[in-house]
């Protein structure tokens, strides 16, 4: 299997910072300086990366002044290129970056990273490509991250997931004629490439479920508002409520965390019309919301119906059985990888086409079980837990 972690900008040798390393694994976060960076250089003489590049590759000419600049700029950091990265920059480095704006350890209650990862790793890896993560933990580390990874000839392409709101990396990417491919629909015309899955029709074929069987406050726990996949979600869910006439004010946000997910389900249970049916924006948000329900004393499957969204391995097995949007995160890796291949062995040596990227649709499908499959009682959730204490 090939896959690097990457503890630290890589590709240059160096003196240090006084402040900290971002980590790129689970690991404690060193209390000691970090290495300079390319980025770092460049700031320091004013310039851009690619002008730091070139002033000691010697790919193209620069004002003496510049590289004089430049030069002294590396002196006073302590900073030098690493030879491997500069010979790296001459050929394919036979790699692709991914790089994360989120504390690592949320991956691991994150069920969508380990199946995209399983489908993504073997297709990059059976033409022998390697993927390298970088966990960040601020926007302006991940732009450098972009820039360093480009001028220093680490990576041929990148993969981007969590997209948010004008995304500035998709504009970023284009600016570095780098190969990119998206896992999620960038809702705009890119040079990245994307893949996605098409649910808007799974949620609104849930809603109108639910409105048929007599359910009129239908609620919904949304995950991070700042991605825009958790938006979408909630803006179809709410269309589909207005086009059945139903109030769309019964929402809360759970973050995409456990956490998140109890307290937004409190919420609702303890509003003064409470739903009887609750739509989670995630199957780990619709869990902790079981538990939360359970403990409120409210029946998943007989006073409150609920729907999750991933469909995670382990949403059958739970009790009742969690009805969910089903969404094949494994066949998003491997189509995501064969895009990005596609695009390197087009575009090689790096760089790319003006034309608008690939978009390739795979579908989601509603998968109904027993914790939505019921008619409003005719007690509400409060009143079910209130008569329960």
């Amino acid at each position: 299997m090939y896959l690097v972690l990457s503890t630290e900008i890589l590709g240059h040798e160096g003196g240090t910072r006084g402040y900290d390393a971002p980590m790129s694994t689970g690991a404690r976060r060193p209390t000691g300086p970090r290495r300079v960076t390319i980025s770092d250089v460049a700031e320091l003489a004013g310039v851009s990366t690619a002008a730091v590049s070139r002033s000691f590759n010697g790919a193209e000419r620069l004002p003496p002044s510049t590289v004089k600049r430049i030069h002294d700029a590396a002196a006073q950091l302590g900073w030098r290129p690493n030879a491997t990265a500069r010979a790296m920059k001459r050929a394919a480095a036979h790699t692709f970056g991914f790089i994360l704006l989120r504390a690592p350890d949320l991956l691991g209650s994150d069920p969508f990273f380990p199946l995209f990862l399983a489908g993504l790793e073997p297709g990059l890896s059976a033409d022998a490509y390697a993927l390298m993560i970088r966990f960040v933990s601020t926007a302006e580390e991940e732009k450098n991250c972009y820039r360093d990874w480009v001028a220093e000839g680490r990576v041929d392409g990148f993969v981007l997931t969590d997209l948010r709101d004008d995304d500035y990396r998709l504009d970023l990417l284009a600016e570095l004629n780098v190969p990119a491919v998206v896992a999620g629909d960038p809702g705009r015309s890119t040079p990245s490439s994307a893949v996605f899955h098409t649910t808007d029709g799974c949620i609104r074929e849930m809603v109108d479920g639910w409105a048929d069987r007599g359910h009129s406050r239908i609620a919904h726990v949304m995950g991070d508002p700042a991605l825009l996949h958790a938006r979408r979600r909630r803006d179809v869910w709410a269309a589909a409520m207005a086009a059945r006439g139903l109030r769309t004010d019964l929402i809360a946000e759970g973050g995409f965390t456990e956490a998140g997910a109890d307290q937004a389900t409190r919420k609702l249970i303890a509003a003064e019309n409470p739903p009887t049916a609750i739509f989670y924006g995630s199957d780990v948000m619709a869990a902790a919301g079981m538990r939360t329900l359970a403990e409120l004393e409210v029946r998943v499957g007989v006073d409150i119906a609920i729907a999750g969204f991933d469909d995670v391995p382990l949403a059958p097995y739970l009790s009742p059985p969690l009805a969910t949007i089903a969404c094949d995160y494994r066949e998003l890796g491997a189509e995501a990888a064969a895009i990005l291949l596609e695009e390197v062995s087009r575009s090689h040596p790096r760089g790319r086409s003006a034309r608008a990227g690939k978009r390739l649709e795979l579908d989601g499908a509603f998968i109904a079980r027993a914790s939505y499959e019921i008619e409003p009682g005719p007690s509400s959730p409060r009143e079910t837990s209130s008569s329960a204490a």
